[in-house]
């Protein structure tokens, strides 16, 4: 199986890959489908692909509601309210305005924006998830992530939910993201951990590697450090990584229960991130003058 070059050079730092071990560079996972690489930088890339099969990359209804490793149409009821939980991380940082869901699947982070009193829009590459949304009354729009269709600070936020790591080219994505952002907005980003301990342990058998689960579609993983300097280059500047543990704009009583467990959640993300168990990480950036 012949495998095609993907990337030449590291997206991050813009390193020449050569052979494993030079310059530092290393083989993070090898398959016959694809191959894993992982920089001086620190980030983790695949370089190497064989041509994927037709529907490989086809985000169609099957993509949504057949497929065990997606299953995107279960626990509608929780991911709608892990969205709002995001969405209050981001209005930490940010008043609160109109709000752009880049990959908004079938649309529960647009649920979540409105059940917040949010004027919210969609943006997705899958005609069926676009008209899934509309039959919901929820605003949406297909458009590709690094040619977005809206004009220039239109958005007051943008939530950005397991994206990045799809894109070979993510500063064409976070250049998009800051042109239609307003001069005091903020993005809020999800994505998968290049450290999580048993990927970073055990990658050959990772399912952030292996073509049959995300090997296929994602092309990067980052963690906090890379995505934090792939952003500063794009005048978004991080203000917050991991979630909130406590969140000022949530409902009276979702407030005082996060309150009173705020020092055992606190210690819990310390051990977290010391053992490196987080499989991803929230970040919250605002963008620069």
């Amino acid at each position: 199986m012949v495998q095609q070059q993907i990337q030449s050079k590291c997206p991050l730092c813009g390193q020449e890959w050569l052979d494993a071990g030079q310059r530092g560079c290393t083989l993070v996972a090898t398959f016959p489908e694809l191959t894993w690489v992982r920089c001086t930088c620190g980030l983790i890339y695949k370089r190497s692909e064989a041509a994927p099969d037709a529907s490989s990359r086809a985000y169609d209804e099957a993509y949504f509601t057949e497929s065990d490793r997606n299953s995107y149409n279960k626990r509608t009821h929780h991911r709608i309210k892990k969205a709002k939980i995001q969405i209050r991380n981001l209005l930490e940082h940010v008043p609160p305005g109109p709000l752009l869901d880049i990959g908004c699947s079938l649309g529960y982070g647009l649920r979540a924006a409105n059940e917040l009193g949010l004027q919210a829009v969609g943006l997705d590459i899958s005609d069926f998830a676009v008209e899934e949304c509309r039959k919901q009354g929820l605003s949406a729009e297909r458009g590709e992530i690094t040619k977005i269709p809206f004009a220039d600070e239109t958005f007051q936020m943008v939530v950005m939910k397991h994206i990045l790591e799809h894109t070979a080219d993510p500063r064409a994505v976070m250049h998009e993201v800051r042109r239609v952002l307003r001069p005091n907005g903020g993005v809020f980003i999800s994505t998968p951990n290049a450290d999580y301990n048993r990927a970073a342990r055990h990658p050959e058998t990772s399912r952030f590697y292996r073509p049959e689960h995300a090997g296929h579609d994602h092309f990067i993983y980052y963690t906090p450090r890379t995505l934090s300097v792939i952003l500063e280059e794009e005048l978004l500047f991080p203000v917050k990584i991991h979630p909130h543990v406590i969140l000022r704009h949530a409902g009276a009583v979702t407030l005082l229960g996060r309150t009173v467990i705020a020092p055992l959640h606190a210690m819990a993300q310390v051990v977290a991130d010391a053992l490196a168990l987080r499989k991803e990480f929230w970040l919250v950036a605002l963008k620069g003058k």
